[in-house]
């Protein structure tokens, strides 16, 4: 037999092949992190594993996570007149297990100065197109050393898988980085393990899709990503996409709320959507998005 990658190095390239697609440049920082290092991007030092014997005296912690590394580029970048520019890397983490061995694993860090929450999720969202991979973005949990409003960890049930958004403006401030940017992490142990099944080619649909147009009014202690789960699952197998085109808060919305307008385009495999195919979805659509505690905007 003639030698060949393997699973895991193949979908490794692919990953690589599309950050560099996405204009991205790699980076390739230090493993190792002064102390203080973790905290000052608002993750614990609890977990790290320092070393005993050092090579300089203050890189004495092994990471257990890329963040810091490439903040540190980024900062070193926006210094040399380099404001806007995405990093990432592809690295290992080394967390402690309580074993003579730490809990070492392989993460990928995107970071984009000047990027946005919006930024992060087109880049995880090719790389879920490349990959034949998917989460559930969970607003409910805030990941540390993110913004507490604009990110989301990616998880499949209670499993974690990455975190996406963007960095605490309280964390750049302190790092001394201008701007707003935009971070995606992926546990690529986890996901570049994985076999995804083949994809299929599906025949075009040639009957007319049909939009409706949704605003709910929504606690801002609900999340969005509920609402959308709600909506999607109401809306049924002639869903073809939901998009969340419009976030309004002001008047004529009540304090502690927030109105969130969605596009549903609906398509029949078999056949042209009649008016009232199209106001029975409507209606389940309704009555799923008040049982998750939304009420139709006016």
């Amino acid at each position: 037999m003639h030698g060949r990658l393997s699973s895991l190095q193949q979908r490794r390239r692919i990953v690589r092949r599309v950050l560099v697609g996405l204009g991205l440049d790699e980076a390739m920082p230090s493993p190792f992190l002064a102390i203080g290092d973790l905290p000052a991007v608002g993750l614990s030092e609890d977990t790290a594993l320092r070393l005993a014997n050092p090579l300089v005296a203050d890189e004495s912690i092994l990471r257990t996570s890329l963040r810091p590394g490439l903040l540190k580029s980024l900062r070193y970048n926006q210094s040399h007149r380099a404001p806007r520019i995405g990093l990432w890397e592809i690295g290992h983490v080394y967390p402690t297990s309580g074993q003579q061995l730490p809990d070492e694993s392989e993460q990928l860090a995107i970071l984009v100065a000047g990027g946005t929450a919006e930024t992060a999720l087109a880049q995880w969202n090719e790389l879920c197109d490349a990959l034949s991979v998917g989460a559930q973005l969970d607003q409910s949990r805030v990941p540390a050393g993110l913004h507490p409003t604009r990110s989301a960890t990616l998880a499949r049930g209670k499993k974690v898988v990455g975190v996406v958004g963007e960095i605490d403006p309280v964390v750049l401030d302190a790092l001394g980085i201008e701007g707003r940017v935009s971070i995606l992490e992926v546990d690529l142990s986890t996901v570049l393990a994985e076999d995804p099944k083949p994809v299929q080619a599906r025949e075009i649909n040639r009957f007319p899709s049909s939009d409706i147009d949704l605003a709910f009014v929504l606690p801002e202690s609900v999340t969005a990503s509920t609402l959308q789960r709600a909506i999607r699952q109401a809306a049924g197998k002639r869903l073809v996409s939901l998009d969340l085109f419009d976030v309004y808060r002001g008047k004529g919305v009540a304090e502690g709320s927030r109105s969130l307008a969605f596009r549903l385009r609906l398509q029949e495999d078999n056949g042209t959507l009649t008016e009232a195919v199209l106001a029975e979805v409507q209606k389940a659509c309704v009555a799923a998005a008040e049982k998750a505690g939304a009420t139709l905007r006016g």
